[in-house]
């Protein structure tokens, strides 16, 4: 038998690895997120800022303001934020929902002495300005100034909040904001994941000397290391991180090239999985 390095602890740490960067790059990203958070008024409308999204909420379409503290119907704001939401002290990012004011978005750095909620019909956000009794009366003077701009205005005007996406924020949204797209592209990962896994577990067991291929005549021409069999996956790989970012690329262009694409990145996996599988099995 052949002296082998790769095995289950060599897949193992590698696992750790990628998810110990995968970690580093979250916290990375939220650290971005909360250092660049930021409320401002520019001219009709209200920018909030965090990391590379802004969203835009006209104020002649704000519907509420409810300071901190404030209570609805006799009581006070009680929100069940989903997800991570909350999870992290002085982080409070996310979707959430409440019977008081309905489905809202948190962009604050703090709960501790309440949120102050600024309402619009479909959404309402909840912030943490450091002076909220100050940010409400700012707010309150520019709602006027800005419904009575619209008043003025004698064509309709679109008060639908938006949202402005740049950096990696713009980058990773183009994927990650079709579920169909999402689902193959992390399915294909999670094949070629199993693949490692399972070479992990046979690797070591394998032949110095592996007929790699067969003739029509079902006769061995050609023998291999373990080593070549462990390219497959590694193959598998390359086609996933090709597919992926052709498949980014052409999000903006044509979303259905951009399934295909996942969706063969995700059959690619299978193929070499079937190639790995009739090495080994007819190794056995």
């Amino acid at each position: 038998m052949a002296s082998v390095g790769y095995g289950p602890h060599t897949y193992l740490l590698g696992v750790a690895l990628v998810l110990a960067l995968v970690l580093v790059a979250m916290l990375a990203y939220m650290a971005w997120c909360a250092f660049t958070l930021s409320y401002t008024f520019q001219g009709d409308n209200l920018v909030l800022r965090c990391g590379g999204v802004r969203h835009i909420v006209p104020l002649a379409g704000v519907t509420g303001v409810l300071p901190p503290g404030a209570e609805v119907k006799g009581r006070p704001v009680d929100m069940r934020w989903r997800g991570l939401a909350g999870w992290v002290p002085g982080y409070l990012v996310g979707t959430g929902q409440s019977a008081q004011v309905g489905p809202a978005l948190a962009l604050a750095t703090s709960n501790a002495g309440g949120l102050l909620y600024v309402q619009t019909p479909a959404l309402a956000y909840a912030l943490s300005p450091e002076r909220p009794l100050a940010f409400v009366e700012e707010l309150n003077k520019r709602r006027a100034e800005a419904e009575a701009h619209v008043a003025e205005v004698a064509e309709e005007v679109d008060l639908t909040p938006r949202v402005v996406l740049s950096g990696p924020s713009a980058w990773g949204y183009r994927l990650w904001a079709d579920p169909a797209a999402r689902v193959l592209m992390l399915g294909g990962l999670g094949l070629c994941a199993l693949l490692f896994g399972y070479m992990s577990l046979i690797y070591g067991s394998l032949p110095e000397h592996l007929p790699m291929h067969w003739n029509a005549q079902a006769q061995v021409d050609r023998i291999g290391s373990p080593a070549e069999l462990l390219r497959l996956p590694v193959f598998a790989l390359a086609v996933w991180l090709a597919n992926v970012a052709f498949g980014w690329w052409a999000q903006s262009r044509e979303r259905a090239a951009t399934r295909l694409l996942l969706a063969g990145a995700a059959a690619a996996q299978v193929v070499f999985a079937a190639g790995v599988l009739t090495i080994v099995m007819r190794n056995a």
